[in-house]
């Protein structure tokens, strides 16, 4: 027999959704207010009161695609966030793996260590990055881009896929072990595959921060191998900020990140939840 509703229930529900509809209002505004400015012209920017009706232009893309290098800016975005996506995804996964399955002298300050790298802020590990590529004659490459961006992302990775090879029994192992697997058939063969969400969801979490990075590639990189959010502050002057360009070149960015999300989202939501156990 259903119970009736009763007032509270009814207002806790508006309540509820409420909430929800100004939290969603509160993540999607901003991202409808630059897709719309940059369909906006010169005059409806800069009024005092906010334009909502307007003809909308595709000039400011236009002047965006017709940036000298824009597509190798694109081009370099995309190999240095694929990159870091493969790099963190197999090395924190045999990290990982590792931490998992055996026990050795310093385990619990390794496993510290891990967890504290991701405490530093990245303007606290610059300096020693830029000093590295520079005695190295790396400064203006991608390979010393994907290192900081793969050397940064790392231990977050690490602490995710950690979860997940917690959940597989040790038994699994040793049944493969004694079918004669080797440990590195074993890893690729078995775990790998058994983590699968887990790689799904380190993927777009990786793919995402590199894409979007700014302060490492501002300072490793020069003309050759910008990436876009480094485009981007290009259209901030000292005089003034050209809001219809900078808004264009913000909405390709964000793009393809909304468009992996969405995609992948039924992975990512259970790949974070599947591996939700104590470290």
């Amino acid at each position: 027999m259903k119970q009736p509703v009763t007032y509270k229930k009814i207002l806790f529900w508006m309540l509820f959704y409420f909430v929800l509809i100004c939290v969603i209002l509160f993540f999607v505004f901003p991202i409808f207010w630059i897709a719309t400015t940059s369909l906006k012209q010169r005059v409806d920017v800069y009024t005092e009161k906010p334009v909502l009706l307007f003809r909308a232009t595709w000039e400011n893309y236009q002047r965006v695609f017709q940036l000298q290098d824009f597509s190798r800016y694109l081009f370099n975005s995309f190999i240095v966030a694929g990159s870091v996506t493969l790099i963190i995804m197999y090395f924190g996964a045999l990290a990982a793996y590792a931490l998992t399955r055996w026990r050795f002298a310093g385990y619990n300050w390794v496993s510290l260590a891990i967890i504290s790298a991701r405490m530093f802020p990245p303007i606290a590990l610059l300096p020693s990055f830029f000093l590295f590529a520079s005695r190295l004659g790396l400064v203006d490459t991608r390979q010393v881009l994907v290192f900081a961006h793969a050397i940064y992302g790392l231990p977050f990775i690490v602490f995710m896929l950690a979860g997940f090879f917690r959940q597989i029994p040790r038994d699994l192992d040793d049944a493969a072990l004694i079918d004669g697997c080797s440990r590195w058939q074993l890893f690729n063969q078995i775990m790998l595959p058994s983590v699968a969400p887990g790689l799904a969801a380190a993927a777009i979490l990786s793919f995402v921060y590199s894409w979007n990075e700014f302060l490492f590639a501002l300072v490793l990189t020069r003309a050759s191998t910008k990436t876009l959010p480094v485009v981007i502050s290009e259209f901030i002057g000292f005089v003034q900020v050209d809001w219809q360009g900078l808004t264009a070149m913000a909405t390709i960015l964000i793009i393809p990140s909304i468009i992996i999300t969405f995609a992948t989202q039924r992975y990512l939501v259970r790949g974070l939840t599947a591996g939700a156990v104590k470290y």
